[in-house]
């Protein structure tokens, strides 16, 4: 491999990881609000859940308790359906 090639491969390389850097930093500013081990279970979920073949591109919580009450209840039901 001559220095040109080595020179073009390093000059991909650092723009590739400038736009990852970019990517990781505008996720973190979007998903501030949300703790780390929430995003490793949701992660692990997805990976177990998709077989590995899925990707985590955005988390967020509710935007209203009703809706959490609502999911809560209806997974906490013990009446006879």
């Amino acid at each position: 491999m001559t220095d040109n090639e080595k020179d073009r491969v390093i000059e991909t390389l650092t723009k590739r990881l400038s736009a990852l850097e970019a990517d990781v930093s505008r996720l973190k500013a979007v998903s501030a609000d949300v703790p780390e081990d929430v995003v490793t279970a949701i992660s692990a979920a997805v990976a177990a859940y998709l077989g590995d073949d899925g990707k985590v591109q955005a988390i967020r919580f509710a935007p209203s308790e009703n809706w959490t009450r609502q999911g809560r209840r209806t997974l906490q039901n013990h009446s006879i359906r």
